[in-house]
């Protein structure tokens, strides 16, 4: 299970102004086609000359985007005319590109935002109908942010060495951002997705899927296409209107326009002729008997085989997925924490990169479950009148959401607000190990310290105590966390008397009686194997 730890960090962009990338792609956009209705430009950027440049009042736009990559050491946020790549720890803005009033004239505002799992691409939706991609690249030997310390005084160089680990890990890497390309797609764009090989597309008329390769295939091809109708067999006028992809089991849902929700796979298989080719093949699992349960928002649990379907109604449908042939069975129904009118229409869902946990956003709150269905946090208990004279809107609406940190830490984007907030969770040791031990010891695990119950000793063994003197915390070692963030696995001895976590490399010991952990003193060693379990 889940919970929300403390109170939320707050983020926004409010650095100087940065300055605008202007490209081939500032130029009004070529009347000309080329196959499958796609028209793909390269452009070199230059920076626009100060007296071009507006006022930046990018920076003042409400974030509408929010994407992270795989390994979540990044994330990016997009405004109507602005995109910014953030490191998630320490959580800072590390390079931020400006549309200029040409490019915005000629392809027209942000719509959503796409990140390459890898994180080097970036592709920004527009509302004209074009797909603009970025190169993001890292530079390990430069900084763009460098800690200064004072090393006169021995005893505080040897306390900053232990706090902060070698000068490798000291500031933050460098990262650029420059335009690679303009993808115009004709057939107007209902949505995408950013795989690792390709750019799945879904066109509005006809009703299509275009795939479009990051790089051309042996034979040159960059775009194939194949018609919705002859993928799914629906009607021509059914279109796609959400996409969500799980890389784990390899498998995509697809949500249309008529209520239906179809789990749908890649072909990689080379087919025998031309003619006969398929690019995907899809099963439907979910058939609205009523508008009621017309599917809406769609999420994948990939550890438990899970399939979240929400509904025009507020509820959320759970399947699970036995096969992949079609056989997805209805599991469990989440019930919204309040009538649909208090809570408003479900903006996104998310599971938790370990599974145990359902984050749900609504238009005027936020809700969570366990795996199986049992409640957890919810805002809509919030007194508003508090929340809204403190200006704490993540507790009023959420429009978007995404996990970083192995699950450590959400980030949350309220209703038409340009603040990011950072939510630490603490969960239960067994989402990252299930040992024996973790099972019988009540083991917390944050972003950044552990939580013990100590209270195994009274009496009254069914309940747990919520009593401050039971619950021993105690805070990560500095130079290991900063060096190893996230931290992936906790694991509590029998006798609850040592504790160990483990993070990307490494391991770190902890004695409870003595309250002082013990780590590797060469990082080489620490550095050379990796726990899984």
């Amino acid at each position: 299970m889940y919970w929300l730890n403390g109170v939320p960090r707050v983020y926004a962009v409010n650095g100087p102004s940065i300055p605008l990338i202007s490209s081939s792609s500032d130029q009004e956009p070529p009347k000309t086609e080329i196959a499958e209705d796609e028209s793909i430009r390269r452009g070199t950027p230059a920076v626009v000359p100060e007296d071009q440049k507006p006022p930046a009042a990018w920076a003042e736009e409400v974030i509408k985007g929010l994407c992270s990559s795989r390994n979540g050491q990044l994330f990016a946020t997009m405004t109507d005319s602005s995109i910014s790549v953030w490191q998630t720890k320490p959580t800072v803005v590390v390079a931020t590109v400006a549309r200029s009033q040409t490019s915005l004239k000629a392809y027209g505002p942000n719509v959503s935002l796409l990140l390459h799992p890898d994180s080097t691409i970036l592709v920004a939706q527009t509302q004209n109908g074009y797909l603009l991609t970025y190169t993001v690249a890292s530079d390990a030997n430069t900084r763009v942010y460098q800690q200064q310390f004072d090393h006169s005084n021995p005893h505080r160089r040897q306390q900053l060495a232990r706090h902060f680990g070698s000068e490798e890990f000291n500031g933050i890497k460098d990262v650029s951002i420059r335009f690679r390309m303009a993808i115009k797609v004709e057939s107007g764009i209902v949505g995408a997705l950013a795989l690792d090989n390709e750019l799945v597309v879904a066109t509005l008329k006809p009703a299509a899927i275009q795939c479009i390769r990051w790089t051309p295939d042996k034979n040159g091809t960059q775009t194939t296409s194949e018609l919705l109708s002859r993928i799914l067999n629906t009607p021509k006028k059914i279109t796609v209107t959400e996409m969500v992809y799980d890389r784990a089991m390899s498998l995509l849902i697809w949500i249309t326009s008529d209520g239906h929700a179809y789990t749908v796979q890649r072909k990689t298989d080379a087919p025998e002729t031309e003619q006969s080719a398929k690019l995907f093949k899809g099963h439907c699992f979910h058939t609205p008997t009523s508008d009621d349960d017309r599917a809406i928002k769609a999420a994948v649990n990939a550890r438990f085989s899970l399939l979240a379907v929400s509904c025009s109604n507020g509820d959320i449908l759970v399947y699970t997925a036995k096969d992949y042939i079609g056989n997805v069975v209805l599991s469990h129904r989440l019930q919204p924490p309040a009538s649909v009118k208090a809570t408003g229409d479900l903006t996104f869902m998310s599971y938790s990169p370990a599974g145990y946990c359902l984050f749900v956003g609504y238009q005027n709150g936020w809700a969570n479950w366990s795996v199986f269905g049992k409640p957890g946090g919810s805002s809509f208990t919030a007194d508003r009148s508090i929340t809204e004279n403190n200006s704490e809107d993540w507790l009023t609406g959420v429009s978007m959401g995404c996990w970083i940190g192995g699950g450590s830490d959400i980030i949350l984007s309220a209703q038409s607000d340009r603040r990011l907030w950072l939510l630490e969770t603490a969960r239960s040791a067994l989402t990252g190990c299930y040992s024996p031990s973790n099972l019988s010891r009540s083991l917390l695990q944050t972003g950044t310290e552990i939580i013990l119950y100590r209270g195994h000793d009274l009496p009254d063994l069914m309940t747990i105590s919520g009593k401050d003197s039971l619950w021993h915390h105690a805070q990560y070692p500095p130079a290991y966390l900063h060096a190893q963030w996230p931290i992936r696995a906790c694991v509590v001895s029998q006798d609850g008397r040592y504790v160990s976590i483990a993070g990307r490399r490494g391991l770190a010991h902890y004695s409870v009686s003595s309250g002082r952990w013990k780590t590797f003193d060469d990082s080489n060693v620490e550095n050379s194997f990796a726990v899984r379990g």
